[in-house]
């Protein structure tokens, strides 16, 4: 009789502590890490590098403009290395189950939608700017040929041409970077809800945050 009394009891220890658990953490501090989170990732939409603008080369974005985590497909994964691969390095280092596998994965393609989506409109910008600027850098390089102006003059140019090409370029990441910061608040909130809270806790740690 005492044996029987034993296994209700244990139940009742057992979903005790399962609450305890499974208790949902402060809903206002995991909007603010997921908020703090982005911004620091989404930092990284603001790096990037200007090559070419010269006499014998025109400008060139190696990225195409998708900088930061938005220039990031699948295929590129094995080859990164540092800040680039953070965000998939922690959520790899986590070791999540089969099915937290699958809704990390949906969450990532979604991402990969919401990303290409914007950056369609993003890059069609990009290029018309370029392409006014390689007919401006062309035209200068005609006048030194065609003697018009001198090379240091030419030079100059080209370099002022380099800045002003620079500062457009800036003026259209922050155009749309509050599309492509949504797109990543999404992906980070979808991470979030689909981890456990010691899982959430050890990514956002691992992220610096």
């Amino acid at each position: 009789m005492k044996k029987l009394l034993l296994f209700p009891l244990f139940l009742i220890i057992f979903f005790q502590f399962s609450c305890v658990k499974d208790e949902n953490p402060d809903p206002l501090k995991v909007e603010a890490t997921i908020e703090a989170l982005v911004d620091k990732i989404h930092q990284g939409f603001f790096v990037y590098e200007i090559a070419g603008g010269t006499i014998e080369e025109s400008i060139i974005l190696p990225s195409e403009g998708m900088d930061g985590i938005y220039g990031i497909r699948s295929a590129d994964l094995d080859n990164l290395e540092g800040d680039d691969l953070s965000l998939f390095n922690c959520l790899n280092n986590l070791n999540p189950g089969i099915l937290q596998r699958v809704k990390l994965r949906d969450a990532s393609n979604n991402f990969a939608v919401c990303r290409y989506a914007t950056g369609l409109s993003y890059k069609d910008d990009i290029k018309v700017l370029l392409e006014r600027v390689e007919t401006e850098r062309l035209d200068y390089i005609r006048q030194f040929e065609e003697g018009e102006i001198t090379q240091e003059s030419l030079i100059g140019e080209l370099s002022d041409l380099k800045e002003r090409f620079s500062l457009v370029y800036l003026d259209i990441k922050q155009f749309y970077s509050d599309l492509f910061k949504t797109c990543l608040k999404t992906l980070i909130n979808d991470i979030q809800s689909n981890l456990t809270n010691q899982q959430w806790e050890t990514f956002v740690g691992c992220n610096g945050i």
